[in-house]
C-alpha cells in the first residue's frame, strides 16, 4: 500500500507509479463504486481507495492478506493498494468503497478478444 494524496487525481502520474512499483503498463479507469463481494480480474494491478468515499474494504489475498478500510473516516489519505497477481494474488472488494482501477494494458489484439469479463460475482 502507497499513500498518494499528492498525485491522486492524476492519472499519468499514477500510471507511471504502477509501472514503477510492478512493471507493468496499466491504464487507470474511471471512478467507481466497488460491489459488494466483488472479485477483481487478475489484469487489475492497483486499486486506488478514495480517502472520502463509501464504506468498504479492499482486500489482497496471497501469502498474507492485506486490508485496505475505506470510508466511515477510516481512511485519511488516498491509498494505492497494489496487487501482484504473477505471484498468486487477487483482490476481492467488500463494501462499496469509492475506488479506480488501474488495469495492465493489452498488449495485442489477439489479448483483446481473449480478456475476460472485468470482475466475476461470487
Amino acid at each position: 500500500m502507497v499513500v498518494v494524496n499528492d498525485i491522486a487525481d492524476d492519472d499519468e502520474k499514477l500510471e507511471a507509479l504502477v509501472k514503477s512499483l510492478t512493471g507493468k503498463e496499466v491504464d487507470i479507469h474511471l471512478e467507481e463504486t466497488g460491489n459488494e463481494l466483488e472479485k477483481l480480474d487478475p489484469t487489475v494491478r492497483a486499486v486506488l481507495v478514495r480517502k472520502n468515499g463509501l464504506a468498504g474494504c479492499v482486500c489482497v489475498f496471497g501469502k498474507t492478506i492485506k486490508n485496505t478500510i475505506a470510508g466511515l473516516g477510516k481512511v485519511i489519505d488516498h491509498i494505492l493498494v497494489l496487487v501482484d497477481a504473477d505471484n498468486g494474488e487477487h483482490c476481492r472488494i467488500l463494501g462499496t468503497p469509492s475506488v479506480r482501477y488501474l488495469w495492465q494494458r493489452k498488449t495485442s489484439a489477439i489479448s483483446e478478444g481473449t480478456q475476460s469479463k472485468s470482475q466475476q460475482k461470487i
